[in-house]
């Protein structure tokens, strides 16, 4: 289970009057789900940096309320300042924890494909994967063994490790890691081609010289 925690506070001011939160270091929050009504509250700026940097994106967040109650949260949605990136706002969906979640888990490759050589490199196709679990079950990423990678054998969503609980959703043939040549060698098989056809051209060209000077 994720050990991710949040300290909050009960917030008064909405609207505009958030404002002021944020010249304070404090970003307004939501917290809301199934069943209950939204809570306004309020946490530290530098605190929810840290819990996203850390999993929030994906994995379950214990929000602990000053003199209140916890709640067990998903970050659903983040609002940022286009120029400074300044939080504004987060949406937090307080979860069942026996109802399983959809959430998108960041993919994370281990190893060194044993094919890798000058002119491959390995593409990336998807930097997250969507699963349902439930949420004790959700993990932080997901690792990827690409050691036996190779240009005719991508990895994709099929072989995935089997995990507790995490149910892999999407269409199993989809690529996660391929290889591919890169340009430079492309460019250098493809010159001695070029060069073979351009030989008989020239021979061709004299040999029409030599009729018509017949």
């Amino acid at each position: 289970m994720s050990e991710l925690k949040m300290n909050a506070q009960p917030r008064q001011l909405t609207g505009r009057k958030v404002r002021q939160l944020r010249r304070e270091g404090l970003v307004p929050v939501v917290v809301y789900g199934k069943g209950q009504a939204p809570i306004n509250l309020q946490v530290n700026a530098r605190q929810l940096e840290l819990t996203m940097q850390r999993g929030g994106v994906s994995q379950l967040v214990q929000v602990v309320v000053d003199g209140g109650a916890t709640h067990n949260v998903l970050v659903r949605e983040v609002q940022r300042h286009p120029v400074s990136h300044q939080y504004l706002h987060a949406d937090l969906y307080a979860v069942n924890m026996n109802e399983k979640q959809e959430v998108s888990v960041p993919v994370v490759s281990v190893g060194k494909p044993d094919a890798l050589a000058t002119g491959l490199m390995v593409l990336q196709a998807l930097d997250a994967v969507h699963i349902s679990a439930l949420p004790a079950d959700i993990p932080a990423h997901i690792e990827v063994d690409i050691t036996k990678l190779d240009v005719e054998t991508p990895i994709t969503i099929a072989d995935l490790p089997a995990l507790p609980g995490v149910e892999y959703l999407g269409d199993p043939d989809e690529h996660l890691f391929t290889m591919i040549a890169t340009r430079v060698q492309e460019e250098e098989e493809e010159a001695p081609v070029e060069e073979e056809m351009a030989e008989p051209e020239l021979v061709a060209r004299g040999r029409e010289e030599e009729e018509e000077e017949e």
